[in-house]
């Protein structure tokens, strides 16, 4: 029997301009999972006595994710995971796709010591058919970072395209403690935008690429524009528009909704901006009576990985 011990990092998508094809990792937090091989086939899962996770692998993420990179490396063992979520389901940071992206990684370091192993492409794949189990699509705006780390940018061809960041980026995360499930959140939204409106967003999305290559941390920040989603999406958010307010008199450069919600993100250009922005945010969490957890963090450059 062999074993490993896997970290994935949680991520945030969109970025208001990149509506299912921009998300980056997070520096924290992340979550645990563990794997280990048994002589045969499938995947058997072990949750935490408290967990609501699904115990049938078919219906599980991680189960899911494993298995279909089991059946792309042959089936050459079974796979028994141990499953310790710290990124709450529904969150908005990516629970999902950390448990895909540390499910199919775990697989394939353990396929490592038989001399086998996958593709990024086919990782990617795998992980997908892990996602779709909890958003019912698959976009890899939160796989591509939770897998590979970074900024990363999905092409048409569904290619995860690594972006660089602006030096002294850093993030506020803020996770009111309720749950927005990825599928109801995308059902609030058009199924068509005006035409104005897509050129716009495009532009926009222009401008932020660029200000990424030349390491522009305003013009990052002053192109993250959420003309399609977020007017949709605003109000599932507990106080947003105050938070919103707040965050940007202690000196954010810019925030929105974090992937479904509710969390949201809000950008800093230092440690201690973002700690002012924390503090903010938090005091408007309080004065609503709306317990939440605050991450002040960076982009990882390193996605699901062994330790």
């Amino acid at each position: 029997m062999n074993q490993v011990e896997i970290i994935a990092p949680a991520t945030v998508a969109n970025l208001n301009v990149g509506f299912d094809v921009l998300g980056l990792a997070l520096s924290s937090p992340s979550e645990r999972m563990v794997l280990r091989t048994y002589e045969g086939n499938g995947v058997r899962l072990i949750l935490e006595a408290n967990s609501n996770l699904p115990s049938e692998v078919e219906l599980n993420v991680a189960g899911k994710a494993a298995m279909s990179a089991l059946h792309k490396l042959g089936d050459p063992f079974g796979v028994e995971i141990e499953i310790y979520k710290s990124i709450m389901p529904g969150s908005g940071i990516g629970s999902s796709a950390a448990s895909a992206a540390a499910a199919v990684v775990g697989v394939c370091e353990l396929a490592k010591l038989i001399d086998k192993d996958l593709s990024d492409i086919d990782r990617l794949e795998s992980a997908l058919d892990g996602e779709q189990i909890a958003s019912g699509s698959r976009h890899a705006d939160n796989i591509a970072p939770a897998l590979f780390g970074g900024l990363r940018l999905i092409d048409p061809d569904g290619i995860s395209r690594k972006l660089p960041v602006p030096e002294g980026f850093h993030l506020v995360v803020l996770h009111p403690q309720v749950v927005i499930k990825t599928a109801e959140s995308r059902a609030v939204l058009p199924s068509q935008v005006l035409l104005q409106d897509a050129i716009e967003a495009s532009a926009w999305m222009g401008r932020f690429v660029q200000s990424c290559y030349t390491n522009d941390l305003a013009g990052f920040s002053h192109s993250l524009k959420d003309l399609l989603v977020g007017p949709y999406r605003k109000p599932l958010l507990p106080a947003f528009d105050k938070c919103e307010l707040a965050a940007m008199k202690a000196g954010a450069l810019t925030g929105g909704i974090s992937g479904s919600g509710p969390s949201s993100f809000w950008v800093a250009n230092s440690k201690e901006n973002a700690d002012e922005i924390g503090k903010a945010l938090q005091k408007v969490m309080t004065s609503e009576s709306v317990d939440c957890h605050i991450h002040v963090a960076t982009v990882s450059n390193i996605g699901a990985h062994a330790v």
